[in-house]
């Protein structure tokens, strides 16, 4: 039987600045992400998430709990309402229908991951075709591999099989190990956290396709755009004081974004 972590914070130093937010309580659901989110040695979910989300929650002077269970499970309790937010979280479109989102909090990357000796190495994305390609589905990563896919055929190439895999416990890396796909699409750090978890040392990584940033998600039906801007202007100002959050993601060695008027703007992120 799968367990359910829960990690709650609750404290009582108000500040003045954030005092009158109407939302005092907030859950979280996340799953074993390595490294942006895992469960530590006391069973707690934990991770630069969890470090920065403490901070804004101590600021705000939320109650705010944490659960990790599988990747799955911690989407439909997002949709389900049964928490008010989810990470880590990609923007996609999609997603930009139902969620309010984050200020961006980390830099993450999509990559192509191949065996040592590949007969075809992944250079460009023309060397994707006819090839078989696993990705970890439905995420972020498997829509950004499937525009990948559409814009293929648009262009007038063929196209490359998508492998879906429905787990998130780094089936991909075993399967590029023992040579039965021809490529992995991942997010680099996190297919890294599972090489290095199972030993693995014949997997590289051949093609960096992007760099997208990382957010935390909030449903749109139970938060509302004055609580999410009341949220992300405390983010922001612990973004300026932490340096963009460069002492805290060091340790995971995540690097940190740089936070422009443009990048808010294109990713309709409310700030007031």
């Amino acid at each position: 039987m799968k367990r359910v972590i829960t990690f709650i914070i609750l404290f009582i130093m108000p500040l003045s600045l954030y005092a009158n937010g109407p939302q005092k309580e907030l859950v979280f659901s996340t799953h074993n992400y390595p490294p942006f989110s895992f469960v530590d040695e006391h069973d707690n979910a934990a991770g630069p998430f969890v470090d920065i989300l403490t901070l804004a929650c101590k600021r705000l002077n939320y109650k705010c709990e944490f659960i990790s269970v599988p990747n799955r499970r911690s989407k439909l309790m997002l949709k389900n309402l049964q928490a008010q937010g989810n990470f880590p979280m990609g923007w996609n479109l999609d997603r930009n229908e139902w969620l309010y989102f984050s200020i961006p909090l980390m830099k993450m990357q999509y990559g192509f991951f191949q065996p040592e000796g590949a007969k075809k190495t992944i250079k460009s994305l023309n060397d994707l075709q006819k090839m078989q390609i696993a990705v970890f589905g439905p995420s972020n990563a498997s829509f950004q591999l499937v525009k990948i896919q559409q814009q293929m055929i648009k262009d007038g190439l063929r196209e490359f099989d998508i492998v879906l895999l429905t787990d998130a416990n780094g089936t991909g890396v075993k399967m590029i190990e023992n040579n039965r796909i021809d490529g992995y699409f991942a997010n680099t750090l996190q297919a890294r956290a599972r090489l290095k978890q199972f030993n693995l040392h014949h997997v590289n990584l051949a093609f960096l396709q992007s760099e997208s940033p990382y957010f935390i998600g909030f449903n749109k039906i139970q938060l509302s755009p004055e609580q999410i801007a009341l949220f992300n202007k405390a983010l922001l100002d612990l973004y300026q004081e932490h340096d963009q959050f460069k002492d805290i993601l060091k340790p995971y060695n995540i690097d940190p974004i740089l936070i422009t008027p443009e990048i808010l703007s294109h990713f309709n992120i409310i700030t007031d």
